[in-house]
């Protein structure tokens, strides 16, 4: 792989896994079932956001690594790389917790649903009581699997910090023909300085052509 398409993959895997946490907050992670005698039965559905806040920080880490990959080369990319690894980590711990700690349900609070039989209020009101226990839904896989493309784009960049190219550093395009200053316009520069251009003159080589 060449050290263009690293810099491809490492920073692709960044914006995914960016995306993919960001995307599982927004997602429902817990129904949960009230009955209130007033407003009758209520379905409270809890987001990502809601229950793992802190993947959405997670997310603002990825964003921030590509643009400092970009910007890094060598020891400071590697230490881009371990910052990373220990945020894709806190991000796969968070998500395995919530799938295998038991469900907690919302606290009711003074916000409320609608009467019906089911709404997605973010808190149940002071007089419901809890039916049975939350339901969780497929979300938190998906910030699993973010939180694991960001261990492996973490992985790939402290192993390929040397080899991939530094966007914004100069350096010349394959084939570039340097060209060398005309001889003619340093010696006016030489004569208006005031010097004599022929003092400074290189030796010739005996072997050019006169």
């Amino acid at each position: 792989m060449s050290a263009g398409r690293r810099l491809a993959v490492a920073l692709a895997a960044l914006a995914l896994s960016a995306f993919g946490l960001w995307l599982a907050t927004r997602l429902v992670w817990l129904r949960t079932s009230y009955q209130s005698p007033l407003r009758g039965a209520l379905t409270v559905q809890s987001t990502g956001a809601e229950v793992r806040p802190e993947l959405a920080a997670v997310a603002l880490v990825a964003v921030a690594a590509a643009a400092a990959v970009i910007a890094t080369s060598g020891w400071p990319r590697r230490l881009v790389g371990g910052l990373v690894a220990a945020a894709g980590a806190w991000a796969v711990w968070l998500c395995l917790v919530s799938m295998v700690q038991p469900a907690v349900a919302p606290a009711p609070g003074s916000g409320g649903g609608a009467e019906g039989s089911a709404s997605s209020a973010a808190h149940p009101p002071a007089d419901a009581v809890v039916v049975g226990l939350p339901e969780r839904t497929a979300a938190p896989l998906l910030g699993l699997a973010a939180g694991l493309v960001l261990l492996a784009a973490a992985i790939g960049l402290v192993c390929w910090a040397n080899t991939m190219p530094r966007l914004g550093s100069r350096y010349a395009a394959p084939g570039t023909v340097q060209r060398e200053p005309d001889r003619d316009s340093q010696w006016w520069n030489a004569l208006d300085a005031g010097e004599d251009p022929t003092l400074s003159r290189p030796p010739m080589d005996p072997g050019a052509p006169r």
